[in-house]
């Protein structure tokens, strides 16, 4: 029979794979909004501008989505973690008010971007609202992830010895959580990651039209999407790929025993460390894996040809071990990424031979096949990031473990001490499930049916109109 931690982790490990497409596409849409107004006011482009306009209807539609979605997944976070919510109750619980005023910010930019579309004296004050939905988007994103640090590295943030020895909280410094050891290698990391994946399900969608598409008009909008998207992709692999080499170092240094677990590592070693591809772990051994010698050293301290302190597991008690699938993981992320750059690598080579190889009908689909691929990884990022800090969830404020009265901590709080074990969880699990296979699929249908250009013609007369007839510089700004 499944257990309770079982059941509990997996029902949130669906919830937020569900809830960060939602969160992705609402990253990728707010900096896609932002490029094109700007292009389509500096240029005066009807194209850019229909664009944008077209985009931002369709965040609408992903906002309210989303905003069922993270008040579904806080109401799930209360019910089936409740002892790790009361930490995050007296600890944490500031970076969730800070989230809400994000929120907020998001909202209310949103809002005043699509309704009060026409009432700008000032196109460029319009313009300048849709900052705000990029910021609020990207605050939201930020502030939850520092949660995710405080969980990994939980320093300075409360009396941790005093709780592992009486399970009670004091001396809380709620700043502390807003940064914390690995906050800015999450940061890093999860920004690159997640404007990648979001320009590029974007681009799954645009790439499709434009090749189904007979209408010259409606090709030139969705073209003018994927040039934007393309050249955000390209550079944001390269970011990704900096971002999460930052993030492993980061981890060899402040958890060094989730990068043990991630990396495979059996023991500690100062030069030669080699590269395991894929495999498991069996009764404390390797198996079933692909070695590179010496690789993983060098990767690690290419400086110093591979001379540095690696992490191993037999280092700490098979008891705090990741599970080993954690591993593939890891390397199902990086192959697909290292894939992805190959990709964005013959789109730039094509584009220095003087071709346009984003109106070639192969490369558009291998465009789709890649932006799929991309959702995907991120997901895995997440899985990679979440199975790693297991058998916890919030891990120990030093990186080798911290001692209290004698014993070693590994973890402030592992699964099992966080988790509901009410029978209800299992008719909640349920519903959960079919809560989002419900919502996602309808967000999607509605999302497509908004992007849809019935009559591009009054689309595009109407963005002429907007970009050449009103004054965008030169006038006192407010509303009509």
């Amino acid at each position: 029979m499944v257990s309770y931690q079982v059941w509990n982790a997996s029902i949130f490990a669906y919830t937020i794979s569900s809830h960060i497409l939602i969160v992705t596409l609402t990253l990728g849409l707010s900096l896609l909004i932002l490029i094109s107004e700007f292009i389509a006011l500096r240029y005066k482009n009807k194209y850019y501008e229909a664009l944008a306009h077209k985009m931002s209807i369709a965040l609408v539609i992903n906002f309210a989505f989303g905003t069922a979605s993270g008040v579904f997944m806080a109401v799930e976070l209360f019910l089936f973690w409740p002892e790790f919510m009361r930490v995050v109750g007296d600890v944490a619980m500031g970076t969730f008010y800070a989230e809400v005023f994000a929120f907020l910010v998001e909202s209310i930019s949103l809002v005043t971007y699509v309704y009060f579309w026409d009432n700008f004296r000032n196109r460029w004050h319009h313009w300048l609202v849709s900052i705000g939905i990029l910021l609020g988007t990207g605050a939201s994103a930020a502030l939850i992830v520092n949660v995710n640090a405080w969980m990994n590295t939980p320093t300075g943030s409360f009396n941790i010895p005093h709780y592992l020895e009486t399970g009670k909280i004091i001396d809380v410094n709620p700043l502390k959580v807003f940064w914390e050891p690995s906050t800015f290698a999450q940061q890093f990391h999860m920004y690159a990651a997640e404007y990648l994946a979001g320009s590029m399900m974007i681009l799954v969608y645009l790439a499709y039209k434009y090749m189904k598409t007979r209408d010259i008009e409606a090709k030139k909008v969705y073209m003018a999407g994927i040039s934007i998207l393309s050249v955000i992709s390209i550079i944001d692999i390269i970011i990704t790929g900096i971002a999460g080499s930052n993030e492993l170092t980061t981890l060899m240094a402040v958890e060094p025993l989730k990068y043990a677990s991630l990396e495979q590592n059996m023991v500690p070693t100062n030069y030669g460390a080699p590269e395991h591809i894929f495999g498991l772990i069996i009764n404390g051994k390797e198996a079933y894996y692909i070695n590179l010698p010496l690789a993983q050293s060098l990767l690690a301290y290419p400086l110093t040809l591979g001379h540095g302190a690696i992490p191993g597991l037999s280092s700490y008690p098979a008891s705090s071990w990741s599970p080993s699938v954690s591993h593939d993981f890891l390397d199902l992320m990086v192959g697909a990424g290292v894939l992805i750059g190959l990709f964005w690598l013959y789109v730039v080579i094509q584009y220095f031979r003087k071709k346009n190889p984003m109106n070639d009908k192969k490369t558009l689909w291998a465009t789709i096949v890649f932006g799929i691929i991309a959702v995907l990884t991120m997901e895995d990022g997440w899985w990679t990031a979440e199975v790693g800090r297991a058998p916890y969830v919030i891990r120990s404020p030093v990186p080798g473990g911290i001692i209290v009265n004698g014993v070693k901590y590994y973890g402030v709080m592992d699964i099992s001490q966080a988790t509901s074990y009410s029978p209800y969880v299992w008719t909640i699990g349920i519903a959960v499930i079919i809560f989002y296979l419900i919502i996602e699929p309808l967000m999607f249908y509605y999302m497509a049916k908004v992007l849809n250009i019935p009559d591009i013609n009054s689309e595009l007369n109407k963005a002429d109109s907007e970009v050449n007839e009103k004054k965008v510089t030169g006038i006192k700004a407010g509303m009509r």
